[in-house]
């Protein structure tokens, strides 16, 4: 996937950039976006209005048993039950301390009122270090902890009220702006590799396989408000069935926005589900060619390979398909040819792990 992403961002097509109102450059082609971005489709413009331009979204259907979203719920919920019930207690305790303490700072009488002059130093500073002690562990109570209860409330407990528990749950992750700020729309696919590997890296079946709470990490966070509006685009008791969006067009997919082309998708799902009759998927298919090419390459032989697509393309567009007796025949032709060329094409075809279902692949 990382390979294709790559080797996308590096087409030929003629490119003109334009300059946003911020001075950053956003290209395009005079055909429009580059791949393996398109334009996102007319079903998704209600949604894709209320994200934000200045961030990437990830967006992909999350299938985990329902047990497991309960559970990846019910953990975090504890933990912030805790958490609230140790500030309320802790909001008990000094329900009456901070007032005091605020009437003697503007020179009222108060129980925290002492006598300096009949204290001793020792005293003094037992009271001091017991006041800073209490101030500083309330500081980071209320900035630290508290928080977290507030956003758990506006965000996860909010999605679940309103979604509940489904089968098949929209995740929507945007990007922190500790790295995003900077970020130049869709330049990255091109330029910035540090970026998008990390996009990349985030949207991989495995990463996926996780429940979407359990996405949360330094690069992503969840849109629950993205997520809540994606979801009610989807429901099936939708009052008005013209504007229901399809639960397949929020397949895994890269969202970013530009300036040329308005928001733009990026069909990862597509490259990374899509499989031929044997399984293996059409993005390994488009390596072990291109690795085959490089090969040839590399012994001055790449004449070879265009002759061998030439070939294959020659026996698929005769009546009838590229049937199993052809894709043997085309087979026959391709080790003589290399043969007379003087490589060995079995060796090679087994370093580069077969290449069957390539057809498709072949432009």
């Amino acid at each position: 996937m990382a390979k294709s992403a790559r080797r996308a961002g590096k087409g030929k097509g003629p490119l003109t950039s334009s300059v946003s109102s911020s001075g950053a450059s956003t290209p395009s082609s005079e055909s429009g976006p580059l791949p393996p971005f398109a334009r996102v489709p007319e079903s998704l413009s209600s949604f894709v209005e209320l994200l934000s331009p200045d961030q990437v979204y990830l967006i992909h259907i999350d299938t985990s048993p329902h047990d497991l979203k309960k559970q990846t719920f019910f953990v975090p919920s504890v933990m912030n039950v805790i958490i609230a019930v140790i500030i309320a207690v802790r909001l008990y305790f000094v329900r009456f301390f901070y007032p005091a303490l605020l009437a003697t700072i503007v020179g009222l009488s108060s129980p925290t009122t002492v006598d300096s002059s009949t204290m001793t130093w020792v005293e003094m500073m037992k009271i001091i270090l017991y006041r800073t002690a209490n101030v500083v562990l309330d500081y980071f109570l209320v900035l630290i902890f508290l928080p977290w209860p507030i956003r758990f409330i506006r965000g996860p407990v909010k999605w679940r009220r309103t979604v509940g528990f489904q089968g098949h749950e929209i995740i929507v992750r945007r990007s922190q702006n500790i790295w995003s700020k900077n970020l130049v729309r869709n330049r990255w696919i091109r330029e910035d590799e540090a970026s998008r590997d990390r996009i990349v890296a985030a949207v991989t079946p495995e990463r996926l396989e996780k429940p979407g709470y359990m996405l949360v990490d330094a690069d992503w966070d969840l849109d629950y408000d993205a997520m809540i509006r994606a979801q009610e685009l989807v429901d099936p008791a939708r009052k008005n069935k013209d504007d229901r969006v399809p639960l397949e067009e929020f397949r895994t997919s890269v969202l970013v926005s530009t300036d040329t082309d308005g928001w733009l998708i990026w069909r990862v799902g597509d490259e990374s589900s899509t499989t031929t009759s044997d399984g293996k998927d059409y993005s390994e298919q488009r390596d072990q060619i291109l690795a085959f090419r490089e090969k040839l390459a590399a012994i001055g032989k790449e004449d070879l390979f265009f002759r061998w697509v030439e070939i294959i393309q020659y026996e698929s567009t005769l009546p009838g398909g590229f049937t199993t007796e052809r894709q043997q025949s085309a087979m026959v032709q391709a080790k003589q040819l290399f043969e007379e060329g003087g490589v060995d094409f079995s060796s090679l075809w087994r370093e580069v792990g077969g290449i069957e279902g390539f057809l498709e692949q072949i432009d």
